[in-house]
């Protein structure tokens, strides 16, 4: 029974982490979309996942 709980808590984390992953591919793209409307350069976002600033690095800026 501890094995299979186990394996529920690991499933469950790595559904949210592609969930998260997801939300923060979403955000990226609004934010290029939102800047290509305006006709001005995407700024930095401040969409963090865990921590992790990882919008700007899908649109070429690595740093937060």
């Amino acid at each position: 029974m501890l094995s299979r709980t186990a394996d529920h808590l690991f499933w469950m984390a790595r559904y949210t982490e592609r969930a998260d992953n997801r939300a923060c591919a979403i955000a990226a793209q609004a934010n290029v979309s939102k800047a290509n409307v305006k006709g001005g350069k995407p700024g930095r976002s401040q969409n963090t996942a865990g921590g992790v600033c990882c919008a700007p690095s899908l649109i070429g800026d690595a740093t937060c």
